[in-house]
């Protein structure tokens, strides 16, 4: 597996995850669909795999993963660590994950009505380390995917 990177400067490019035997994932596909398609590519080769056996290949319990697939569960960077290198996924491909899946958290409390323009209040309520907070804040900003407004933090 590896990871190849088109145009535009290296924070800036569109990663695509590439293996031969699983295909091709964009980075900006969430973690929980790269799972649903492995499930659904290993059952493709053998209908009687279970959802467990699948679990059980991962290192997770099966009602963990059952949470992530229905995304009841919110995959933490521990896990998509742990997970992504047991699907074979690259160092460099699982850090892009990782970086994704932090911002997309961000951006989902961002939309909260109790929302607190507060790095700190962010990292305890996604159970983030503050430093990935705040590096995914300052790229969301770079990228204008959240917007300050005064006091208020935003999506464009």
């Amino acid at each position: 597996m590896h990871c190849s990177c088109r145009g535009g400067l290296p924070h800036f490019r569109r990663a695509t995850i590439v293996s031969a035997t699983r295909g091709r994932y964009d980075a900006f596909v969430p973690f929980r669909e790269i799972l649903q398609r492995e499930f659904a590519r290993r059952r493709a080769v053998n209908a009687r795999y279970s959802l467990r056996a699948f679990a059980r290949a991962l290192g997770i319990d099966h009602s963990t993963l059952s949470q992530i697939l229905r995304a009841a569960r919110r995959v933490t960077a521990r896990t998509l660590r742990a997970l992504g290198a047991r699907l074979g996924m690259s160092a460099a491909a699982i850090e892009l994950q990782c970086a994704a899946e932090n911002e997309s958290a961000i951006l989902g409390v961002v939309a909260r009505s109790d929302f607190r323009a507060d790095s700190r209040w962010i990292a305890v309520v996604l159970g983030m380390p503050l430093d990935e907070v705040n590096v995914a804040l300052q790229t969301l900003l770079r990228r204008r995917q959240l917007i300050l407004g005064g006091r208020r933090w935003q999506t464009p």
